[in-house]
């Protein structure tokens, strides 16, 4: 490995294993439900036992919330975590100065790690403005720095263009959820660099044995496959760890069900149907069955009916999930 900066050495030394992508549970009348984002927190880290958080993002419904509102948010996840696991709090925005009010802010609080996805207004942005952009951007805090590559922008950070931005001195990793040609690619560019991480825990097993990845960066599966009394995912992981592959496939392998209803109701209510529209409520319905309660979802998100929640309900009892979480 070549020399490091000292962001690039913090992400290499403290992003690995499994980082779960949250969501912001809301109260009945809309504002940021506190205490329940603070046990939520607790539950992930000593029920579930992530390796890491990655909060304030696109399942966290960052943009519906006001700068004051994501900079609370940040603070409550650090101070709840407590030191337990990083934490890495999303800060992208279109508007310049508060995405680096918000790094700012990181620093201040003692997060791990920041994340931003590129600018996603004006749609489709050049190269040029996407490389100016994060070049300042990086230079707002010491935060170690991830790269961001999501479709939500709307817009596609190259191979080379990612080999660009990884020269910046906190860039230190990127969450890349691409085909995996592309993934692989960046992986073999930069790979000594700066942490290139995936999003799928259907391809995490393979990427982890196969090429190396370090961690799966970030996905709320942790929370809707798993519970304090079966975390196969990270079963799983530590077979592969310690040597069982075979057990480690075996066990991956169970989890197809889950992984078809996360398919029917995550993915393809924003992807493959092409409706456009973020699977938030689901998410949220989702946890909510589980036991773990997370509030409405914000304008102009809608609830699930009543029909399909019903639906989901039935999906999850199926699966053994349905009021899986203890109080």
């Amino acid at each position: 490995m070549t020399s490091l900066t000292p962001a690039k050495e913090a992400a290499f030394e403290k992003v690995m294993g499994l980082w779960i992508a949250i969501p912001t549970p809301f109260s009945p009348t809309g504002e940021i439900d506190e205490g329940g984002l603070r046990k939520a927190v607790d539950y992930y880290i000593e029920s579930l036992e992530v390796d890491g958080i990655f909060c304030g993002g696109v399942m966290g419904e960052f943009w519906s919330m006001t700068v004051e509102e994501r900079a609370r948010c940040h603070e409550l996840v650090v101070g709840a975590a407590a030191g337990r696991v990083p934490i890495m709090a999303h800060i992208g925005h279109h508007v310049y100065s508060e995405a680096a009010q918000l790094s700012r802010h990181a620093e201040q609080i003692g997060a791990d790690f920041v994340i931003a996805m590129n600018p996603y207004f004006p749609i489709k942005p050049s190269d040029d403005i996407v490389r100016e952009w994060y070049r300042r951007l990086t230079s707002e805090s010491s935060v170690p720095f991830f790269l961001f590559n999501t479709s939500y922008s709307a817009y596609a950070l190259s191979p080379s263009l990612i080999a660009e931005l990884s020269d910046l001195d906190t860039v230190c990793g990127i969450k890349n959820p691409k085909p995996k040609e592309h993934l692989l690619e960046v992986q073999d560019r930069v790979g000594d660099r700066i942490v290139v991480c995936d999003a799928d825990e259907g391809d995490w097993l393979g990427l982890h044995l196969d090429h190396g990845f370090r961690a799966l960066m970030s996905t709320p599966a942790l929370a809707m496959y798993q519970t304090a009394d079966h975390r196969p995912i990270r079963d799983y992981t530590r077979m592969a760890d310690t040597g069982d592959v075979q057990g480690a496939w075996e066990l991956q392998a169970t989890l197809e069900g889950a992984r078809s209803a996360f398919e029917r109701w995550m993915r393809d209510q924003w992807l493959a149907r092409g409706e456009g529209a973020i699977p938030i409520a689901e998410l949220k319905a989702w946890l909510s069955l589980m036991g773990l309660p997370q509030g409405p979802v914000r304008p102009p998100l809608l609830p699930l009916s009543d029909s399909r929640m019903d639906a989901l309900r039935s999906d999850l009892d199926s699966l053994g999930l349905l009021d899986s979480v203890s109080a």
